[in-house]
């Protein structure tokens, strides 16, 4: 019983994320560090990147970003992941605000 276990562990194991073509966990977290430094939203960019995980293949994601950045602008698919973030930007919740309170400006 032992052995069929150990056995269906390893099979497993082999099937595991590491095995399988796409994006690695490396991927997620460069893509959402950069995107929230540049937008300040950690939950837009986790939308945007989910939707980019889901809908764009890695080989094609490693294109874009081997282009320069005149090419990657006019490219097709930097216009659909820009709609991706359109996309989310709408879904997110947007803060509460009280129209009694001025916001503080800083001098």
């Amino acid at each position: 019983m032992r052995a069929l276990l150990a056995f269906a562990f390893l099979t497993l194991a082999a099937c595991g994320p590491q095995a399988q073509p796409g994006y690695t966990p490396e991927y997620s977290f460069g893509f959402t560090q950069s995107c929230t430094a540049r937008s300040g939203s950690h939950e837009l960019c986790t939308c945007i990147w989910g939707k980019i995980e889901t809908n764009v293949s890695r080989a094609d994601f490693d294109a874009l970003e081997r282009m320069t950045p005149a090419e990657r602008e006019v490219h097709p698919l930097n216009a659909q992941i820009q709609g991706y973030a359109v996309e989310c930007a709408a879904n997110l919740p947007q803060p509460a605000v009280n129209p009694g309170v001025e916001p503080e400006t800083v001098p």
